[in-house]
């Protein structure tokens, strides 16, 4: 049977999106059965001065992965969590692998990501709809509340094994293959130690997303 997992993500965030290519591969080969769920950096933020602890941009930056999290919780309610990682595709596809941020930032159209998704145009009036606040900001403490405050996206839950959510993996390029599932064999051995906390280094490269 496929491991039961709960991805954490904010579509804004490119580690995230690389980890959660990891996922769609591992679930393409029957490894894994993901639930996509949220996690807002806005609301991780919350509280601190932008101005001085982020660079230029970034509230703007954040703000659009909220709002996109926004039209995702909208999907859910709608669609399913299947239609959920379709959205989170085609966003991710466009802004990371496409380099369309900027557009997005300055008010473009959310039409192409949603009908590459195959979902409807009406969806896109969920951006401003704080109505979907609620539960952004309910599934962000969730994530929170199992990892500690200290961390931000991704977080993955185990869903049949006790007190297994952790931050990460973060990488710069995404596993394919027989290198994906021995990754996700050697996530499974480190997180089944009940003690275990942290294993880290800096980064050492910009996140490659094809």
């Amino acid at each position: 049977m496929p491991e039961r997992v709960q991805f954490f993500f904010d579509p804004i965030c490119p580690w995230a999106w690389i980890t959660s290519r990891w996922i769609v591969e591992l679930t393409s080969q029957k490894v894994v059965d993901p639930t996509w769920s949220f996690i807002s950096l806005t609301l991780v933020n919350e509280g601190k001065d932008y101005e001085k602890e982020f660079p230029v941009g970034y509230t703007s930056i954040h703000g659009l992965g909220h709002r996109l999290l926004r039209v995702a919780a909208a999907t859910r309610e709608q669609f399913g969590n299947e239609a959920v990682g379709r959205f989170y595709t085609s966003a991710g596809e466009a802004i990371h692998n496409e380099g369309r941020r900027s557009g997005y930032l300055d008010g473009g159209s959310i039409d192409d990501i949603l009908a590459k998704a195959g979902l409807p145009d009406s969806l896109a009036a969920a951006l401003d709809d704080e109505v979907y606040d609620k539960v952004i900001r309910m599934e962000t403490d969730l994530a929170l509340s199992r990892t500690g405050k200290d961390v931000g996206t991704p977080i993955i839950s185990l869903l049949d094994r006790q007190d297994s959510s952790f931050f990460g993996p973060v990488m710069s390029s995404i596993p394919k293959g027989e290198d994906a599932r021995r990754l996700f064999d050697a996530y499974l051995t480190f997180t089944a130690f009940g003690d275990f906390c942290e294993i880290k280094r800096a980064i050492r490269s910009a996140p490659v997303f094809n």
